[in-house]
């Protein structure tokens, strides 16, 4: 099942684009449509209506994450989930079957995504100023640091070795992992939401599950206006300079 995360206050714009992308390009798998709204003043108009097999609104609580976690929660009947933000479009053919294969494309994958947020893939100490590697932490970045390491270790969650994550724009996993790691953390301030976000990855690595990224370039697949598509030459400008790392156990 493709799960939608809307929010009232987003204009009714964002999902339609999305759906338009949705239906342009064979996803290579067949699939149900379904959309979790956050927020009783959200309308769905009926055209796009129509073409869900589930709507579920919500209150407005937990960001994406919380409507994501809403929906699979009552939809028991799936075995794997495809998890979007309203704001996202899809861009290429085949889109839900390149998730579907690397998730299987090897043995204790728990979770596929279209960004691997390198920024973030550094050991704690090294993000909290507390070793000598030499690496570059600006001050705000290791107050964020302190902050989400001291939610993940409140929330009971092994922060692990290092920050790595899997961003919560587009996400892929399966039923199995969702209940072995109980979902994602729900939490209702935006800067809990973005150590939610860094949580969940930390969770299902702590199962003992490898993170991984759909394609070689993020949001190759499913695109979010946030984070443009890093072309072949950037990406190599990354490698060279030893800043990227795509996947982590």
């Amino acid at each position: 099942v493709v799960i939608i995360s809307a929010w009232e206050g987003h204009p009714v714009s964002f999902l339609r684009r999305l759906i338009e992308s949705v239906n342009r390009f064979d996803a290579g798998e067949a699939y149900d449509l379904a959309l979790s709204v956050n927020g009783s003043e959200y309308q769905v108009p009926s055209d796009l209506a129509a073409g869900f097999r589930h709507i579920m609104q919500r209150e407005n609580v937990g960001f994406n994450l919380g409507a994501w976690d809403h929906a699979w929660r009552r939809l028991p009947e799936y075995d794997h989930y495809l998890f979007l933000q309203d704001e996202c479009f899809v861009r290429r053919k085949n889109w839900l079957r390149r998730f579907r294969r690397r998730l299987a494309s090897e043995n204790g994958c728990g979770l596929v995504g279209e960004h691997f947020n390198t920024g973030w893939n550094h050991p704690w100490e090294t993000l909290l100023g507390q070793d000598d590697s030499g690496h570059a932490v600006s001050e705000k970045k290791r107050r964020r640091a302190a902050f989400y390491f001291q939610m993940l270790q409140d929330w009971g969650i092994p922060p692990g070795d290092t920050a790595a994550h899997l961003t919560t724009v587009v996400q892929y996993t399966s039923r199995r992992v969702l209940e072995e790691v109980d979902g994602y953390p729900i939490r209702k301030s935006y800067h809990e939401a973005i150590a939610a976000e860094i949580g969940f990855s930390r969770k299902i690595a702590a199962a003992g599950y490898c993170l991984r990224q759909v394609g070689r370039w993020r949001h190759s697949c499913i695109g979010h206006p946030q984070w443009q598509t890093e072309r072949p030459a950037e990406k190599l400008r990354a490698l060279l300079r030893g800043k990227t790392c795509r996947e982590v156990l």
